[in-house]
Formats: structure tokens, C-alpha cells, sequence
């Protein structure tokens, strides 16, 4: 005679007879034919000793058994009781599996996805912000820091390309008074509006000893104009001042640009 076990559904707590081979065929998992929740019979197994004693100490393990099932659910009969244990390898509800998997796949690409949030904020505010009047010269960046700006009410300083000027006849003199007179014509070549740059003239002699004058700003070099006004795409500007220097005997002369 086959083993025999007693199992009680956790949902519904009602009791079924099983028997070893049935637990054999889907490692233990059963289907209550009362609830038909899926449950694990190994893990509600009940002790047939203590529900021989319920059943009032009966005859036989059978009839307590047959006992306790017909007390438990008194309308069941033998073919009902067949039905309390569905044991199909295929009832391991795979589409339960199914939902769990997705749910997780779900969660850990939010939590990604969060995750590269915070990065990209934190990124923006403790760098790409601070240093946005470097970087939004870059012809990537300014569109991103342009679009913030009329978010956010801020003005992004004019786009300067100092590869974009050309300065021609070049001249430096030197006046009465010894001082070094600059002349040039600067102008943009670029097809956007540029501010006016900063300008450093260097001097050297003949041994080629390099001897600079100071960075002179707009408004030093051109103070009839407004300097916060723009150099417009092929627009020439001429530009003279004078700057003291020790050098007295020179043999060439260039012109740096400074933002």
C-alpha cells in the first residue's frame, strides 16, 4: 500500500488525502480543488496522528482519514476529493512566473533609469552650470545651455571664435614722446556677431627677445565705441592706440588675441 499523507491548503485550510507518488509528480505542489490555489503540500503536511484523534480515535488511518476530509468538507464525495489535488507538472502557474520576471525587469530598468538621472543633474549643476560661459562657446553645448537659458531666464554671453578675426596692416610706431603707436583693421569673418577681443602686441629685436605690451580691452583700445557692442559677420573695424615699451630698436612686430 502506497504511503499516505494528509495536506492542509494554507488559503482555505481545507484537508486532502495524498498519496506518495502524487507529491512525486510536480515536486509537491498541489492544487486545492476548493480555493484552487497553488500551494507546496510538503511544506502544510498534517500530522495523521493528531486528525486520527480529532476523528474520535477511529479504526483504521483510512477511516480517519476519510473522517477528517468528510468533517472538514461533508458535501465532498470520493470523486470530489480526487479533484482537491491537480497534479500536472504544467499546474507551476508559468504565467505567475512570467508576471514576476517582468515586474523585476520592470523595477531594475527604473531604478537605471533613475539612477542615470541623478548622474546626468548632478553632472549639470556641479559642472556643465558653473562653467557655462567657457562652454557654451562650444558650437555643441551652446544650442543645450541656450535652450536653459529660456528656461531659466538667463543669458548666455556672445559666442567668440577668435580664429574667426583677421588682423591686417599691421603698424607700430614710435612717437616723439617714445611711446609704441599701434595700427591695424581688424575684422570678422565669421557668420555670426562677435564681441570685440582683448589685444596684446608683442615686440622683438633682433636677437629675438620678445617684449609684450599689456592686454588691452575693448575699451581701452576703442573708447568712442560702446564695447559691450558686437563686430558683425565681414565687418572691419580700425583700431590705433599707443603703450609704453623699454624697447627702443625692434625689427618685428605681432598682434595676440585674448578672450
Amino acid at each position: 500500500m502506497s504511503e499516505t499523507f494528509l495536506t492542509n491548503c494554507p488559503h482555505c485550510k481545507s484537508v486532502f488525502k495524498l498519496r506518495k507518488e502524487h507529491l512525486e509528480v510536480a515536486s509537491g505542489h498541489v492544487r486545492c480543488g476548493n480555493c484552487h490555489s497553488l500551494f507546496l503540500a510538503t511544506d502544510s503536511l498534517v500530522s495523521l496522528d493528531k486528525e486520527s484523534q480529532k476523528a474520535q480515535m477511529s479504526d483504521t488511518v483510512e477511516q480517519a482519514e476519510d473522517k477528517v476530509v468528510s468533517q472538514t468538507i461533508p458535501e465532498l464525495h470520493e470523486i470530489d476529493r480526487s479533484a482537491h489535488y491537480e497534479l500536472d507538472s504544467m499546474d507551476v502557474d508559468s504565467g505567475q512566473a512570467k508576471s514576476r520576471n517582468h515586474l523585476s525587469t520592470l523595477k531594475w530598468a527604473f531604478y537605471g533609469f533613475a539612477t542615470l538621472i541623478l548622474i546626468y543633474l548632478s553632472f549639470w549643476f556641479f559642472y556643465l552650470w558653473p562653467n557655462k560661459e567657457t562652454l557654451a562657446q562650444d558650437t555643441t553645448l551652446r544650442p543645450i545651455y541656450q535652450l536653459s537659458c529660456s528656461m531659466f531666464g538667463c543669458q548666455l554671453a556672445p559666442r567668440q571664435d577668435l580664429e574667426q578675426y583677421r588682423v591686417n596692416a599691421i603698424e607700430v610706431n614710435i612717437t616723439r614722446t617714445g611711446q609704441k603707436e599701434v595700427s591695424m583693421v581688424l575684422k570678422n569673418v565669421a557668420q555670426f556677431s562677435q564681441p570685440y577681443p582683448q589685444i596684446k602686441v608683442i615686440l622683438s629685436d633682433i636677437k629675438g627677445n620678445q617684449f609684450a605690451s599689456p592686454v588691452y580691452k575693448p575699451q581701452h583700445y576703442l573708447p568712442e565705441v560702446n564695447h559691450n557692442d558686437l563686430i558683425k559677420p565681414q565687418q572691419s573695424v580700425h583700431i590705433a592706440f599707443t603703450f609704453n615699451n623699454e624697447i627702443t630698436d625692434y625689427s618685428g612686430y605681432q598682434v595676440e588675441l585674448v578672450k
